[in-house]
């Protein structure tokens, strides 16, 4: 490889991680058509993997201020590159890791700290951002609902009372 490609080379991977939360795992052992079968979940997640040369994954991540990283490059290295929810991603690799013994969640590379893999395990376990939304407007939405089925027993009641009130005085009348 010439050093223009290899320059070229550098500066995609670099554009591809910088500002990007990144996931390192390591991949030996594990075969083509599961890998590919972990892309695809991984896409949908709204995530990107990429299979790096050690020595190159050292050079850039060293060029983007990422030294804390380093020891994660070791073997097969696969990073998972995301902008989106961590948690989307974190859980598809879990999930994957599970299935697949020789596959090692590494750490992950997120607002701008390293993570052990233990991190990694328990952002899987969290709810997702949307889910934790919906647990807050449940949370809004339930005493307002009391409180309109409370307004509307006693706006019943009222006009229960009103009519028989109104039958009561009809009586009267005659």
């Amino acid at each position: 490889m010439t050093g223009i490609e290899k320059q070229l080379m550098l500066k995609e991977i670099k554009e591809k991680l910088e500002n990007k939360d990144i996931f390192f795992t390591n991949f030996s052992k594990v075969n083509v058509k599961d890998l590919g079968r972990l892309r695809q979940a991984i896409t949908k997640g709204e995530g990107k993997g990429i299979v790096v040369k050690n020595n190159v994954a050292r050079i850039v991540l060293k060029e983007l201020g990422m030294e804390n990283t380093l020891p994660a490059i070791d073997g097969s290295v696969f990073l998972v590159v995301s902008d989106e929810e961590p948690q989307k991603i974190s859980k598809v690799l879990v999930n994957f890791a599970k299935e697949q013994e020789a596959f090692t969640i590494k750490g992950a590379f997120l607002d701008g700290n390293f993570h052990p893999s233990i991190y990694v395990l328990k952002l899987a376990a969290l709810p997702s951002r949307n889910e934790l939304l919906a647990l807050v407007v449940g949370s809004i939405k339930a005493p307002i609902n009391n409180f309109v089925l409370g307004l509307h027993g006693v706006l019943r009641s009222f006009v229960v009372v009103l009519n028989e009130m109104s039958k009561k005085k009809g009586e009267y009348v005659k």
